[in-house]
């Protein structure tokens, strides 16, 4: 039976998540201002933060936005995919199993980074910020990646590595493999419905393979 996948991006396919609070954390200091506290930063992650954003620009200004911006961009094309995710991708194209990335980020943003990685044209669509009034926790982004895909949200799983993405996709009707890193190791999931927690990558294709054939 068919089945699909859908990749978050930031801190799924890429350590975008570290490379947003380091760029953060230069221009603050750059600026004169003390670094932005940890937890402060994980509090956004996954999801829209207009405190955190008003906290940068009381501080920095637009200009200093713009840098980070900038900066985080620029440093972005130069990490590599996870290996377990590049992995993943090339089992999907080979198994004829179609793959969509839903990101809170903006997908102006997104896409040239999925082009330097070699990897933009194994998806079907890229649903980003522009797409949606709400982003993740909101399931609006999986809701449209799934219809992009054509199959019922109870045949996708979704890749997330934080606690909002996955409340997304499982407000989707989706099945949630959450794979973490080192920003988001100690997040709490308690809450979350997630399908599985930190697996490796054969047991995601063994998943995958039973599904197939479910």
């Amino acid at each position: 039976m068919n089945i699909g996948v859908i990749l978050d991006f930031d801190g799924t396919i890429i350590d975008s998540e570290t490379n947003l609070y380091n760029a953060i954390n230069k221009n603050l200091a750059d600026r004169g201002h003390k670094p932005l506290e940890i937890e402060v930063y994980k509090a956004s992650i996954g999801t829209e933060s207009p405190e955190l954003d008003g906290y940068i620009l009381e501080r920095i200004g637009e200009e200093g936005v713009r840098a980070i911006a900038e900066e985080h961009q620029r440093t972005c094309l130069e990490l590599e995919c996870y290996p377990h995710i590049l992995k993943l991708i090339d089992y999907c194209r080979e198994n004829k199993i179609p793959m969509a990335v839903a990101t809170s980020s903006r997908r102006e943003v997104i896409t040239p980074m999925l082009e330097n990685l070699g990897i933009c044209d194994d998806f079907v669509s890229i649903r980003g910020r522009e797409d949606v009034e709400f982003v993740k926790p909101d399931p609006a982004l999986y809701r449209l990646a799934g219809a992009d895909l054509n199959l019922e949200p109870s045949r996708i799983f979704a890749i997330e590595d934080t606690v909002n993405g996955s409340l997304a996709a499982v407000r989707a009707g989706m099945n949630a493999i959450v794979l973490t890193n080192d920003m988001t190791g100690d997040m709490d999931f308690g809450h979350v419905e997630y399908y599985a927690k930190d697996i490796s990558y054969d047991e995601i294709i063994e998943i995958l393979d039973a599904k197939k054939r479910g």
